[in-house]
């Protein structure tokens, strides 16, 4: 049984990561039918930490963050597999035209330890779809109840 009270996580979703080095990823779009999360194109410019960089890489990435509201990551994962199940070909056809994938699935720990499980059944599908998936942990949550429970317990001196 798949639970959504998940009391040692403060967030989690999951990607499909689909990459090429050249084609255009609305190619994706129409190979599965399905609304990109968002995309990237090769020469499109972006902005990260006040630097000006170039996409290297297409990209098309389909997620579950605001479609799945809980903080179990298999909730995430099976929804990911219900609509990449019915699209094995395309998906095959995709690596076939030199795509790659991948499943990237976020995990952020609340008391800073933990993890996420995954069952059996779910390891099933995910196998059954060829894509490789691997976990993106941080620890945000802990740090932040961590300094949270610092600033409480501080003492100041009155001004």
């Amino acid at each position: 049984m798949i639970e959504d009270d998940y009391p040692t996580c403060q967030e989690t979703y999951a990607t499909l990561r689909v990459y090429h080095d050249t084609a255009d990823p609305n190619d994706v779009s129409s190979a599965l039918g399905l609304t990109p999360s968002s995309t990237q194109r090769v020469g499109e410019q972006f902005e990260r930490r006040g630097i000006i960089r170039t996409y290297r890489l297409a990209g098309w990435f389909y997620g579950s963050k605001s479609a799945v509201e809980s903080y179990d990551s298999q909730k995430h994962l099976h929804w990911l597999c219900d609509r990449l199940e019915p699209l094995d070909q395309q998906l095959r056809a995709l690596r076939a035209a030199g795509w790659r994938m991948d499943i990237a699935c976020f995990w952020d720990s609340s008391p800073g330890h933990g993890g996420p499980t995954l069952s059996p059944a779910l390891l099933r599908r995910l196998a059954a779809l060829e894509i490789e998936l691997w976990f993106d942990v941080y620890f945000i949550g802990a740090y932040q109840e961590i300094w949270a429970a610092k600033q409480a317990t501080e003492t100041r001196p009155n001004a």
